[in-house]
């Protein structure tokens, strides 16, 4: 009797037993080793379709962009409604990914299928109102850049640190830290002043502001003299 063949290791099976490392254990944990193990093959199966970590690294960041759920145009009054409530997306699909964020940071989108994705987005923006310009382009990448920033301050473990010691970090917090840190600031002569006024850290509250700015204060060109 002849024995079977095994299942032939797909290319869609590679990506996703490395996308679970990176969530798990972060990038730096990703190795044609782990990778190996983790779909049940030879560590050599996934250069059947990956050149190296760098090519499966590009392909996470692509596989990211083109499974993100766009918002509905129809659920913004206007164009910048739009676009905030887009960037919102970004950061709440990558904190559900903090392992994705430095990945996505470093990756433009370039496929064909996730400028499919950027295309609709901006098709989005102009249906809502945005005007058709030069700098809508510079417009849109800003704003990502910010909210990708925000997720990586926010999200993503600490440089230095192991992904359990963020993981647990991230899920127990550290009151006497944080109490610390708000008496040494309320300590400083003039960062004390803004915090008497009122003002405390807040990684969201500072996004949401951050994106708003941007998008009121954006600076479009003149029209053309006719």
């Amino acid at each position: 009797m002849m024995t079977p063949r095994p299942e032939r290791v797909s290319r869609h099976d590679v990506l996703s037993a490395a996308r679970e490392i990176v969530d798990a254990q972060g990038l730096e944990q990703l190795t044609m080793r782990r990778l190996g193990t983790a779909i049940g093959a030879d560590p050599m199966t996934a250069y059947r379709h990956f050149a190296g970590k760098a090519e499966i690294a590009a392909a996470l960041a692509d596989e990211f962009w083109v499974g993100l759920s766009l918002p509905s145009p129809a659920e913004s009054a206007d164009w910048r409604s739009y676009a905030l409530a887009l960037m919102r997306t970004i950061r709440t699909e990558l904190a559900a990914h903090p392992g994705l964020i430095p990945i996505v940071s470093t990756h433009p989108i370039t496929s064909p299928a996730a400028l499919t994705v950027a295309d609709e987005a901006v098709g989005a923006l102009l249906d809502r109102g945005a005007p058709v310009d030069p700098s809508l382009g510079d417009l849109v990448n800003v704003l990502v850049m910010v909210t990708v920033a925000s997720a990586m301050g926010e999200f993503a473990a600490p440089a230095g640190t192991e992904s359990t010691e963020a993981d647990a970090a991230h899920a127990e917090g550290n009151p006497a830290e944080h109490d610390d840190e708000a008496e040494l600031l309320a300590a400083l002569p003039h960062l004390g002043r803004v915090i008497a006024a009122g003002w405390a850290p807040s990684a969201e509250r500072q996004f949401e502001a951050g994106v708003t700015a941007i998008l009121h204060g954006w600076s479009f060109s003149p029209p053309s003299a006719p």
